[in-house]
C-alpha cells in the first residue's frame, strides 16, 4: 500500500515538474542545449513582477475603455462572448495517413495559394479606417437599435392596421353589398307581388265592363 501511494506521489510530481518546465518555456521560449527550459530572469525591482505587470495591464486597459468607446465595446463583447477570442484548437493529423497521402492532401489544395496569397496582399493596398470614424459608427449603435425597435413597432401597428382594415371591408361587403342586394331583391318581390294583383284587379274589371 505505502508502494502504491510513493508511486502515485512519484507521479504528481513528475507531471507537475513537466507542466512548470512548460509554463517557464512559453515565459522564456529558451532552452538549454540538454533540452531544459531556461528559467526567466529574476525581476530588478518589485514593479517588474508578474502580478505588478499585470495590474499596470489591467489598469491601463481601465483607463482605455473609460476614454475610447471602441476598446470599451471590445471589452464587453469579451465579458458577454467569452468564446470568441479563444483560439481554435488545432487538430492532431491522423497518425495512419502515410506521406504520400498528405502529399496528395496537400497537393490538392495547391491551387489555392497563389490566389489566398493574392487576397492577402491586396490587404496591404486597402486603406485601414480612421479610429475615430469606427469610434463615432459604435457610438450611434444605441441610436441605431432604437430606430430598429420604432421600426419594428411601426411594422406591428401597419399590421394591426390592415387586419383592422381586412375586417372593415368584410363588414362592408356583408352589410353593404350583401345586404343590399338582399333588400334590393326583396322590393323587387314585393313590386312583382303588387303587379299581380294590379293585373289581377284590371282583369275583373275588364270582365265586370263587359257584362250585359
Amino acid at each position: 500500500m505505502a508502494l502504491e501511494q510513493d508511486a502515485i506521489a512519484g507521479a504528481t510530481v513528475e507531471l507537475l515538474e513537466a507542466r512548470l518546465r512548460r509554463l517557464t518555456y512559453l515565459l522564456t521560449g529558451d532552452t538549454h542545449w540538454t533540452g531544459v527550459p531556461t528559467p526567466p530572469a529574476k525581476p530588478e525591482t518589485l514593479d517588474e513582477t508578474v502580478s505588478r505587470r499585470l495590474l499596470r495591464l489591467e489598469k491601463e486597459l481601465e483607463k482605455l475603455s473609460r476614454n475610447i468607446p471602441a476598446v470599451r465595446d471590445v471589452v464587453q463583447l469579451h465579458d458577454r462572448f467569452p468564446d470568441l477570442f479563444r483560439a481554435t484548437p488545432t487538430q492532431n493529423t491522423p497518425e495512419n495517413l502515410t506521406t504520400q497521402n498528405l502529399a496528395s492532401i496537400v497537393l490538392s489544395y495547391a491551387s489555392a495559394f497563389p490566389e489566398t496569397a493574392s487576397r492577402l496582399t491586396s490587404l496591404n493596398d486597402l486603406p485601414i479606417p480612421d479610429a475615430q470614424a469606427s469610434a463615432s459608427l459604435i457610438q450611434l449603435q444605441p441610436q441605431l437599435d432604437q430606430l430598429a425597435q420604432t421600426q419594428e413597432e411601426q411594422a406591428q401597428a401597419i399590421s394591426e392596421l390592415r387586419i383592422r382594415t381586412a375586417r372593415v371591408l368584410q363588414r362592408w361587403y356583408e352589410v353593404g353589398l350583401v345586404g343590399e342586394a338582399e333588400c334590393w331583391a326583396e322590393w323587387e318581390g314585393r313590386l312583382e307581388d303588387v303587379e299581380r294583383e294590379v293585373k289581377r284587379e284590371e282583369v275583373v274589371r275588364e270582365r265586370r265592363a263587359k257584362e250585359p
